[in-house]
């Protein structure tokens, strides 16, 4: 089993504390940590803890891959590094899966279920995404296609090289047929609408799923959208997630001190364990925005609830994206 990260030096200990999480479920999992100017004191940060937990560890510096993109003035999101999923098949001559994972997840459970997942023939299987139907617009996305997350990403490494996946990524990214604000998750949700396998909700559960109704995603996402997973399935996944994905501020990030995450304990004891424990106590508060979200889960009944995201969702990519 094999598990991808990519961070800059701002990632490296959150990094660790996920790997840490991933290994407590997987033991002797390989983590493959993709780099971007990442400095050799973070690279040994990573190496200790996962060596620790019990797994091996292997770096891929994509600096030089990375920085042509720097160059052209590709989106940098939150990081560069982002960036660093693409060249996966690339650094990597192997075949078979691997599992990329953003450095902001947590791992509670096993991942043998995902990792043989019936792929279709498809490239690489994503979970779905809370996002407005007006921002697919903003980016030139059909109304009608999914938005996928990309911070779990299974890949099968000999379909992604078939389908020539990281050429048309960086063929879109060099002329883009649209705007990308969240950098290379905008390409590959544009250019591989046909060509993703969704995963249910329990494999990438996103924080806005501890709030939402199943009724109430969809009226985020659009009245007549289909969710690609089942009522049921949803229902499974806020029984018993299996990788947590702390996206956005959305109940604050559990490793500030503001957050009023329901796993913010979970994450102070795996970056314990990581002897990261620090890590896991920024000091920072939590946007107004998200303040006011949880304002109102805590004194609206659901469905009230669900309708006040619906219009705090549109009035957000409003003011941000101009649409």
């Amino acid at each position: 089993m094999t598990i991808a990260y990519a961070s800059d030096k701002n990632y490296a200990a959150l990094t660790a504390i996920s790997a840490v999480s991933a290994l407590r479920y997987n033991p002797g999992a390989r983590i493959v940590l993709l780099g971007y100017n990442l400095e050799a004191d973070a690279q040994e940060l990573v190496r200790s803890c996962v060596e620790k937990a019990g797994g091996e560890f292997v770096y891929k510096d994509v600096s030089p891959a990375i920085g042509k993109l720097v160059e052209q003035g590709v989106c940098p999101y939150t990081s560069y590094a982002a960036y660093a999923r693409i060249f996966i098949p690339e650094v990597l001559a192997e075949e078979g899966r691997i599992l990329y994972l953003d450095c902001d997840t947590l791992v509670d459970g096993p991942l043998d279920e995902l990792f043989s997942l019936d792929l279709q023939g498809k490239p690489f299987a994503l979970g779905y995404d809370c996002i407005l139907s007006h921002f697919k617009r903003y980016i030139h996305q059909p109304l009608e296609l999914p938005y996928y997350n990309t911070g779990v990403m299974l890949i099968d490494l000999a379909a992604w090289r078939a389908h020539r996946c990281t050429e048309r990524v960086l063929a879109e990214l060099a002329h883009p047929s649209g705007p990308n604000p969240l950098g290379d998750q905008d390409i590959i949700v544009r250019v591989f609408p046909q060509e993703t396998r969704p995963i249910d909700p329990k494999w990438n559960f996103l924080s806005q799923f501890f709030l939402l109704s199943y009724k109430g995603l969809r009226r985020i996402v659009g009245e007549g959208e289909n969710l690609l997973f089942s009522p049921e399935a949803y229902r499974e996944a806020r029984q018993r997630p299996v990788i947590y994905h702390f996206s956005g501020h959305t109940l604050g990030r559990p490793w500030f001190t503001s957050s009023r995450h329901p796993m913010r304990k979970l994450y102070q004891s795996v970056a314990q364990s990581a002897d990261l424990a620090s890590a896991a106590e920024q000091v920072r508060p939590m946007p107004m925005a998200y303040r006011v979200q949880y304002l109102l889960y805590r004194l609206l009944p659901q469905g009230l609830f669900d309708r006040a995201c619906r219009w705090l969702y549109r009035l957000h990519v409003r003011l941000t994206y101009k649409v």
